[in-house]
């Protein structure tokens, strides 16, 4: 008779339990790569998100990059000031920027010789001070100092870089450039706040113009923190060091399906600026793999690169390797090493494609194509460097069958993408799709263990990297990836990953900053969605490997269709590891509203009398963090009494727990 699984769940109707025997181990400790994120190009994620450089439309791209500020869609683009930026637009001013001074000035958008891409932006004055400003905010809680830099050329005694409050028109600081030639020149403007003149959050104006006649264009302008590390928000990498983040997937996501990396490489203020190919919105290329790579290095993370198997092909995605992890002696690592960066990065984990199941993505094809098209990229990749751990683009049964049958010997993993709720948005009841949510997450191990017994044939070793998760709901009445229960969400799976072993190599939550869950910055201040304590949390665990445990626990039901539905669904879902610093019950608590207490039972373990109770709840599994209150779901840290090998605990509804016991 084979044995018992390591790990087990049982539906009850009684009480709950949850039995440990330290003396049966997994083989392994738990896989750290569980723990990771992921990262796009996609609304603020990167830009005006983990990159510290502050304005919108540096490079005054022009009105095509912005069609929706022309559609009924309008509304969405959240720009309080869209009416002021449609007449700035008439008047011949760029999107996201206005004019100040004088009315007598002039300016256009100008196509003929820009420094960089399409366009610049004119500024002619006749009069007195007159030129262009940017709505914005300063990270001015953390630091005084920004540093502006920007192109110029024109005929003009000087131009003037200021940053005035909004409110009152006060000017903060400002710097006096002189020497403008007819020829493109770059300059850079130190600008210092005084102390305790701007309070956190209160709106700047960003403003470049002539304080006297003149006529000037403009190109790149960047406004940076003197506090950012390598370009990137100190806050941000701050937070995802004290997380012990381990994996960082880039730079897609759908945007992969139509990037091109020769776009993002070399000096940055002559990168093209280029419709984004995935999202409405502007891509300025300010952010590629050199500046991904400092970004994971800041870290102290591992990256997984996804290539572009959409538009792209099999040489483009060599070259990427090769600019990645070749010597200088190749040509893309001597490209690489020319751009300042002569030692290769050495990138384990490359991803061919993204979602190429779903008609929504560039270069989407039935499952036959990509199995062709994945044994072209990956010969040409292992090619280059055969050391390579190569990612299938996998999903469903159906889509992964003739990947199997075709190509099985050459698959060693297959991703997953879990993105779960998007077609519940016009559902009611929100506890109703909260349940479901969790019904989906209490059935996991089911879908892993389906994908693992259809691929085995082809690779008894086969892997599955989980390279997106999170809650797609996406209304406000609802559950979201911004409320509490993204964070049982993503735990729920996290318990699953570590019950299948070897199984899944690899899980980068979704995402970094502003989209899908992790963290949040608005008005320049960085602040946590609640599951990213649930990264910090399961980062931060002490090396253990998870012991034999049997959870009984009372049941729930799930009833939304589009979702998940089904019965004798578990509220508890537990599991335990021990180190050297004794044992760790990690466990949720998938109630909406009740309590639940459960009783453990310790076998071959001797725990010391008191323990450490770590709980992510909030109020209710619709409790989110917010910008004027970013603590409302944090860890709550108490010391609870054991007593013996036989006690009980308490979980709150809606929780995620991690107990730590010592040993007597």
């Amino acid at each position: 008779m084979p044995a018992a699984p390591l790990i087990q769940i049982v539906p009850t109707d009684g009480e709950a339990r949850v039995f440990i025997d330290c003396n049966r181990k997994a083989d392994k400790p738990i896989n750290r790569n569980l723990f990771g994120k992921f990262t796009e190009h996609l609304g603020r994620n990167i830009y005006n998100g983990m990159w510290a450089q502050i304005l919108e439309n540096t490079s005054f791209a022009d009105w095509s990059f912005f069609s929706r500020v022309w559609t009924p869609e309008a509304d969405r683009l959240r720009d309080p000031d869209i009416e002021r930026h449609r007449s700035a637009y008439e008047r011949g001013i760029a999107y996201r920027w206005l004019p100040y001074g004088s009315e007598d000035a002039t300016y256009l958008i100008d196509w003929l010789n820009p420094y960089n891409s399409r366009t610049s932006q004119r500024i002619t004055v006749s009069g007195s001070e007159a030129g262009i400003r940017q709505s914005t905010y300063l990270p001015a809680h953390r630091t005084l100092g920004y540093t502006a830099s920007f192109h110029v050329r024109g005929q003009a005694e000087s131009i003037r870089i200021s940053l005035a409050n909004e409110s009152s028109g006060e000017v903060l600081a400002e710097a006096e450039i002189t020497g403008l030639t007819d020829d493109w020149s770059d300059y850079t403007a130190d600008l210092q706040l005084p102390a305790d003149s701007l309070e956190r959050g209160a709106p700047v104006e960003f403003r470049i113009g002539l304080p006297n006649r003149g006529q000037v264009w403009i190109d790149q302008v960047f406004l940076f923190p003197d506090d950012h590390i390598s370009g990137f928000d100190p806050d941000v990498i701050q937070m995802l060091k004290e997380s012990r983040l381990p994996l960082l997937r880039y730079p897609g996501g759908n945007f992969v399906s139509g990037y091109h990396w020769r776009d993002g490489i070399g000096p940055v203020d002559k990168r093209p600026v280029l419709p984004n190919p995935a999202w409405p919105i502007i891509e300025p290329n300010h952010v590629g793999t050199d500046e991904f790579i400092d970004f994971c290095r800041a870290v102290d993370c591992e990256p997984l690169i996804c290539v572009n198997a959409g538009n792209g092909t099999p040489q483009e995605a060599a070259d990427w390797v090769e600019y990645c992890n070749g010597g200088t002696d190749t040509p893309n690592g001597a490209l690489r090493a020319e751009y300042g960066h002569p030692h290769p990065y050495n990138i384990r984990y490359w991803e061919i494609g993204n979602e190429l199941y779903g008609r929504w993505q560039i270069g989407h094809c039935p499952p036959e194509e990509y199995a062709e098209r994945y044994e072209a990229f990956r010969a040409a990749m292992l090619q280059v460097d055969p050391e390579l751990l190569i990612i299938a683009n996998g999903q469903s049964l159906e889509w992964n069958k003739p990947l199997g049958e075709r190509k099985g010997k050459l698959v060693r993993s297959l991703s997953l993408h879990t993105l779960t709720g998007g077609g519940a948005r016009r559902e009611k009841d929100a506890e109703a799709v909260y349940l479901s949510l969790m019904g989906y997450i209490a059935s996991y191990d089911n879908k892993l263990e389906e994908l693992k017994a259809q691929a085995v044939p082809y690779n008894p070793d086969i892997k599955i990297a989980i390279t997106e998760h999170q809650i797609m709901c996406g209304v406000p009445h609802l559950p979201t990836n911004a409320t509490q229960a993204e964070s049982l969400y993503l735990s729920g799976a996290l318990h699953s990953a570590m019950r299948q072993g070897d199984l899944v190599e690899i899980f980068t939550h979704s995402a970094l900053v502003n989209h899908g869950g992790g963290l949040k910055k608005e008005r320049e201040v960085v602040y946590p969605a609640p599951v990213h304590w649930v990264s910090h949390l399961y980062g931060n665990l002490p090396e253990a490997t998870l012991v034999h445990s049997v959870t009984s626990s009372p049941t729930f039901t799930a009833k939304i269709q589009s979702i998940m539905t089904g019965s004798n669904l578990p509220y508890v879902d537990a599991l335990a590891a021990i180190g050297d610093n004794g044992l760790i019950l990690l466990a949720q608590n998938r109630h909406p509203t009740e309590e639940i207490e459960i009783t453990c039972e310790l076998s071959n373990f001797d725990p010391a009398n008191t323990a450490e109770l770590q709980t992510i709840a909030g109020e209710s599994y619709m409790s989110r963090n917010d910008w004027d209150s970013p603590n409302k779901v944090a860890i709550d840290t108490r010391e609870i009494p054991i007593g013996g090998s036989n006690f009980k605990i308490s979980l709150s509804p809606h929780s995620v727990n991690a107990l730590m016991i010592n040993q007597a």
